[in-house]
Order: C-alpha cells, then sequence, then structure tokens
C-alpha cells in the first residue's frame, strides 16, 4: 500500500542553545511523544551535518547552505491516510508545543502519495537503530526558477534516480517529490516558511557501504553522466552527511528508542539488557489505550 503522505522535515535548533544541547532534547525528551500518537505510521530521525558532508560538489551551482540557513536534523514521517494525518494533528498539541523548547525553524516539505518512493534497497535494515557504518547523505535539490515543476520532476524520476540506482556503489535510494511548503504540523512561534526561491523541490536520500565506496561512485557515470543534467536543473544541490539514522516507530509499531529515549535505547543495546525490550517493560511507560468510542 502506498502512503497518503511523507513528511521531509528540516530542522534548526533554537539560537539560543549548543547543537549538542539540541541532540539530546531532540533525541531524548523530544523524541518520545510523536511516535505515541495515533495516525502516524513510521519515523525515521536523521542528524544530519553540512560539516561533516563528503557528497560530491556540482560545479557551477551552490553546493551547501550559508550557514544561517543550514538544519541539524531531519525527521521523516509517514501517514497511510489523510484520516491519519487528521488524527496525529488532533492528538498531537503537546508535541507542537515542545518545539519552542529546542527549535527555531522547522520546514514542513509534504511529499503526495507516490511521490515518495524508495528505489533501490539491498541493505535489510528497514528500522535502523543508528548503530550501523553505513554512509548515508540526505541530498535536497533546489531547481531553477526557469524549469517547469513537470519538467523537474521528470528530470529527478527518469534521470537522476534511474542512474544513481544502477550505479553498483548505491545500496539505498530513496526519493521524495516535495509541494510547495505549507504548515501541515504547526509548531507554536517556531519558523515555518521560506520564499519559494529558498524553498527545495526534491530530496534523495542515498546510502553507500563507506567513503571509499562513494569515492568510487563520484568516479563512476552514475555520477559523471548525470553532473550536467543536474547543472541544468538545479540551482543548488545541498548535502547533509546523516551521522545516525533511527527508527522511533516503524509500520505502526513503537520502537525502543521511540519509547525510552534514543540514549537510555543506547546503553540497553550496549550492555544487551535484553529484558528491557520485552513488551511487559515497554508497557510501563506507554499510555493506556483510549476506551473505544460508541
Amino acid at each position: 500500500m502506498t502512503p497518503a503522505l511523507t513528511l521531509v522535515l528540516p530542522l534548526r535548533a533554537k539560537e539560543s542553545i549548543s547543537t549538542a544541547d539540541f541532540y539530546e532534547y531532540w533525541l531524548n525528551a523530544h523524541v518520545t511523544l510523536p511516535a505515541r500518537f495515533p495516525g502516524i505510521d513510521t519515523i525515521w530521525l536523521h542528524a544530519v551535518s553540512f560539516g561533516r558532508s563528503r557528497w560530491p560538489a556540482v560545479p557551477g551551482i551552490d553546493n551547501r547552505p550559508a550557514p544561517e540557513a543550514e538544519f541539524h536534523g531531519v525527521p521523516e514521517a509517514v501517514f497511510q491516510s489523510m484520516a491519519g494525518l487528521a488524527e496525529f494533528q488532533a492528538a498531537s498539541r503537546v508535541q507542537m508545543e515542545d518545539g519552542i523548547n529546542f527549535l527555531s525553524e522547522m520546514l514542513g516539505y509534504a511529499s503526495l502519495g507516490p511521490n515518495s518512493a524508495t528505489a533501490l534497497d539491498s541493505l535489510d535494515l528497514p528500522a535502523p537503530r543508528g548503530d550501523d557504518t553505513l554512509l548515508r547523505h540526505l541530498v535536497f535539490l533546489r531547481s531553477r526558477p526557469d524549469v517547469p515543476v513537470d519538467e523537474f520532476r521528470r528530470f529527478v524520476t527518469g534521470t537522476l534516480v534511474p542512474a544513481y540506482a544502477a550505479a553498483p556503489q548505491v545500496r539505498k535510494l530513496r526519493r521524495h517529490l516535495f509541494e510547495p511548503l505549507d504548515i501541515t504540523l504547526d509548531h507554536p512561534g517556531v519558523v515555518q516558511y521560506k520564499p519559494p526561491e529558498q524553498q527545495y523541490q526534491a530530496a534523495l536520500e542515498i546510502v553507500v557501504t563507506d567513503e571509499s565506496t562513494l569515492d568510487d561512485f563520484a568516479a563512476s557515470a552514475g555520477w559523471t553522466g548525470t553532473v550536467d543534467g543536474l547543472a541544468a536543473h538545479c540551482v543548488a544541490v545541498h548535502a547533509a552527511r546523516v551521522d545516525r539514522c533511527i527508527t522511533t516507530k516503524y509500520a505502526g509499531a513503537i520502537t525502543l528508542a521511540g519509547v525510552r529515549g534514543v540514549a537510555v535505547a543506547d546503553v540497553i543495546g550496549r550492555l544487551a539488557a535484553d529484558s528491557q525490550r520485552d513488551q511487559e517493560v515497554s508497557d510501563l511507560f506507554l499510555p493506556a489505550p483510549l476506551p473505544a468510542l460508541t
């Protein structure tokens, strides 16, 4: 079943807190909220860095955001139906109000139905816990203003994605085609909009094994054969390295990180404290289901 909506949500830390405090709060305090609410199917969290990016540059276009436009985290939230989105919106007020504690900006890029798709995945790792050593990048594409939306999307889906997916170095490739920014999840007091010329129109999640594999990809026809097309269709290609990818809910089931926070999940994993994974333990931390309406 194709989900109805995927939200890609770049987050920028609140100016008054350190980046370390941003990650501490996001991954251990805030993260225990969204997965508990109804209507949301899957949540992946990407802790990202532009400074650590290894993605090859495209000559002649903008390859990194200005410092004031960089972001620090990118959740990806999947809703199987628009009714599920409405259910989540109605239930998650406390999560929305929590944003002001650690965010200065949250942009909600909506990708409708099949506009989000996984073109390739050889990892057998649908719900990563953040403990693998794979090299991930989230590559955000900003189209040239003179390129029509349909033409840009055809280039991404018909040229760029097939070329990357055919490269033997690429182990996972997921793509999103964005609608213009809108406030889907309203976080009061947090910036949620940028003018059209500063918005992105697509994003790719690209996973390879390691840095040497990425170097091989940058020398391959999969990359070199698309550089001119990227320059012709994009005014900016901004690639953020994913330092960790963590799942807090998958196919409707909340994960240990979603129940307890990432730091607690990490230490349970390190110590192989498998008893902490028992459903009986998780139930202690999860609210009781509401009674059915009659």
